[in-house]
């Protein structure tokens, strides 16, 4: 359900991050989510997921050189 409210650790296991750290990114602003009355964070998966980038690395040369000089 895409409208499913999830608890922080739910993110934190899809992400692959340590335990705390979607409660952390919220509660300072960084990450969109709903306070419920008792002070608990949720979050929606579809609210997050435009957040995260996909970043490619650069092929290696094949001379196994760096562009650096």
């Amino acid at each position: 359900m895409p409208n499913e409210l999830l608890y922080p650790d739910d993110i934190d296991s899809r992400l692959n991050w340590p335990t705390g750290r979607t409660s952390r990114l919220a509660r300072s602003g960084k990450l969109p989510h709903y306070v419920l009355p008792d002070g608990s964070i949720r979050l929606r998966w579809d609210e997050i997921m435009p957040l995260v980038q996909h970043v490619t690395t650069a092929p290696k040369k094949p001379d196994g050189g760096s562009d650096r000089a």
